[in-house]
């Protein structure tokens, strides 16, 4: 049977409310007290109900998880698995629950804090016109974004995109690849665009020429990275490399490229992004780009915790560097052609 309150306050001999003012650290009561009533919890092995928390802090204790709906393929991409890991990690460190809601339909974020049901709230997968979001920051609710949006004051945390591309195309031009194309999302995401940009950069950069026909744009998924260089290899002359603005679309991309018979990385050489867990066991193993996924995850319950506790205060924007992960798809330095 559940013990109750009732039952630590008459074997402590004192009231509920003192019970409560102890299982909540209030300053308010004495360490004889304290001691007295934690003794007799321990023994009982008592813990207060959800519910009673609730009423008792006025506060949910809860983080709400809003991720894409399940028919978005793009969910499927194990960031989303590694980046929910690192929710999860820190969030019961901080000893709040996560509560996951699916983004469908127009959902009505502010809604969540009215009901009581969340006290902050991490987005992932927003599209950069996403205007509850804007609705979110004028009325002060605590909530962090996985990636940025067309909103200059967002709460955010992202990874340094644009760098992390150009390090990535450097380092092709750099092996003296002079025709290199590119596989990537939709420009609904900002992360995508910077990815774009830094691959640009890069380009210009190594006085490359930039070939429209080489830009491919795709879901981030294997199956349209796939469906993206199977296009890509019907121009000529073929490029010798590909950067992919994600690892799924490198790896399907790498799928089509041996299915034409050509060898990697000595016909085409390939270097992703994200440096998601499948990446070191392809054959070859992927070079990537390597976003701290995991700590994006910690990172954010700890912004979104202090926001919420009053200790964080202002627009909360970060991006975290990225590190360029050689592996065997980029190959070596190669002959002019």
């Amino acid at each position: 049977m559940r013990k109750t309150i009732d039952q630590v306050a008459q074997l402590a001999k004192v009231s509920k409310a003192t019970v409560s003012r102890v299982l909540n650290n209030s300053p308010k009561v004495t360490e004889e007290t304290r001691e007295r009533v934690m003794k007799v919890v321990k023994e009982l092995g008592y813990y207060p109900s959800a519910m009673a928390r609730r009423l008792t802090t006025n506060k949910a204790e809860t983080i709400g998880l809003i991720i894409p709906a399940p028919h978005d393929r793009t969910f499927g991409n194990p960031f989303y698995t590694e980046i929910i890991r690192g929710f999860a990690h820190q969030a019961k460190i901080k000893k709040y629950d996560l509560l996951l809601f699916t983004n469908e339909h127009k959902f009505n974020y502010s809604q969540l804090f009215y009901d009581r049901r969340v006290d902050g709230l991490l987005l992932i997968g927003v599209k950069r016109n996403d205007k509850g979001i804007i609705q979110l920051s004028k009325k002060e609710f605590p909530y962090i974004l996985t990636g940025k949006i067309d909103y200059e004051d967002a709460n955010y945390i992202d990874a340094e995109n644009r760098r992390g591309a150009y390090r990535a195309v450097s380092y092709l031009a750099n092996l003296n690849h002079k025709k290199i194309a590119y596989i990537g999302g939709s420009f609904e995401f900002v992360f995508n665009q910077e990815r774009f940009e830094g691959y640009l950069s890069a380009l210009q950069d190594h006085n490359l020429e930039y070939g429209k026909e080489l830009t491919m744009e795709s879901i981030s998924t294997q199956e349209s990275g796939y469906e993206a260089m199977r296009k890509i290899l019907k121009f000529s002359p073929i490029p010798t490399a590909v950067f992919a603005a994600n690892d799924l679309d490198a790896i399907g991309a790498m799928k089509a490229v041996k299915e034409k018979g050509l060898r990697i990385p000595e016909d085409i050489a390939f270097i992703g992004f994200d440096d998601i867990q499948l990446a070191s066991f392809m054959d070859p193993p992927l070079t990537t780009v390597r976003q701290p996924i995991f700590e994006m995850g910690t990172t954010a319950i700890n912004l979104l915790v202090g926001m919420i506790e009053g200790r964080v205060k202002g627009a909360q924007q970060i991006e975290l560097p990225t590190q360029l992960i050689i592996r065997k798809s980029s190959g070596k330095i190669r002959m002019c052609k």
